[in-house]
């Protein structure tokens, strides 16, 4: 059974959460399981799993604002850096529920950086793990994570203004290439688990279940294959560093 730091029932981090409870506790608070950090967004929760080697980050809303932008890059600066304990697994919960902006404030592109970029300053496997309706920023960030891990029933929408969607869709094309990434943007394609899976885009699909269960369970599968996972995906990245794709979406010269 998945025990949590902050030792809360693990229905408290389904999407069925109230919102309404959620906005009354938007003043600085702690983030539960660390102390070190206060967490002035909402949308967030942070848990560590049974262990302490994975650590769970649940975005509660859509997109990323201001405040959530600036927890969530106090917290990935912080594990870099050797600042607090550092888990092998740091999984991004997408737990929110379908509706709303799914965009990015400013601050946004450096922390996608930061999030791409940490597997290469940290021994820290990244995970996007996703049980909702992805769009826009949310998306993008995702595939910024060194694996993606998908609930069946989540769907993944290309639809949105191209200009907007200028770093998902770099990201996109460079994992299945230019011509498969403009077909599914320009139809506006909302596309389910399986079909993630055959575009080599999620890792695995996984049945869902309420809170954290399904999580605990399979990241205690990956903890058994962490040195290799970590091998294989730091390699992953610094390959993409050498052929000069930055996670901002340009080429470098």
């Amino acid at each position: 059974m998945t025990i949590f730091a902050n030792e809360r029932d693990s229905g408290n981090m389904s999407v069925e959460t109230s919102e309404p409870d959620r906005e009354r506790q938007a003043e600085e608070r702690p983030i539960p399981g660390y102390a070190d950090f206060k967490c002035k967004s909402a949308s967030l929760e942070l848990n560590r799993l049974e262990g302490g080697d994975v650590l769970v980050v649940s975005k509660l809303h859509p997109g990323f604002d201001d405040e959530c932008v600036d927890d969530l890059t106090r917290l990935l600066s912080a594990i870099s850096l050797g600042r607090t304990a550092r888990p092998k697994y740091l999984v991004f919960d997408f737990a929110h529920r379908r509706g709303g902006e799914a965009s990015g404030s400013v601050g946004f592109r450096n922390l996608v950086v930061a999030n791409s970029e940490l597997i290469l300053e940290a021994p820290v496997i990244t995970v996007a793990w996703v049980r909702s309706f992805m769009a826009g920023a949310d998306f993008e960030f995702a595939c910024h994570c060194a694996m993606m891990v998908v609930e069946r029933g989540a769907l993944f929408s290309f639809d949105g203004d191209p200009d907007r969607l200028f770093g998902l869709y770099a990201s996109l094309a460079r994992k299945i290439g230019l011509v498969k990434t403009q077909g599914l943007m320009e139809t506006g394609a909302v596309l389910g688990a399986e079909d993630m899976r055959n575009l080599m885009l999620a890792k695995d699909v996984i049945e869902p279940r309420r809170g954290l269960a399904a999580m605990g369970d399979y990241m205690r599968q990956c903890g058994r294959r962490y040195n290799a996972a970590y091998a294989i995906f730091r390699a992953q990245r610094s390959v993409m560093n050498t052929i000069g794709f930055s996670a901002e979406g340009r080429t470098r010269v």
